[in-house]
């Protein structure tokens, strides 16, 4: 779960106005299972992405408010991932 927390962790920054490197995204290490790692590695690719088009974000708000919805569409993803796995492990 501490991975998981990582990559939420780096969600949240970035949805609360902040860059990332892509040194940070690439040091993110995640394992799950299911949805679970699909949400978390269609997290990394989104922040991949979000890493490449810096350039392009900085000089068009909307592009960058675009991307930082697809992230938060990610972390949404990712908890209901979780809140189901710990739903179904009861």
């Amino acid at each position: 779960m501490r991975d998981v927390k990582e990559v939420i962790g780096v969600l949240m920054r970035v949805l609360d106005g902040e860059e990332v490197t892509q040194a940070e995204v690439e040091d993110l290490g995640f394992e799950g299972e299911g949805d679970v790692q699909a949400a978390l590695n269609d997290a990394y690719i989104t922040l991949l992405q979000f890493v490449h088009d810096r350039e392009r974000r900085q000089s068009d708000a909307a592009a960058d408010r675009a991307m930082r919805a697809s992230l938060q569409a990610c972390l949404d993803h990712i908890v209901a991932a979780c809140d189901r796995e710990r739903v179904g492990a009861r």
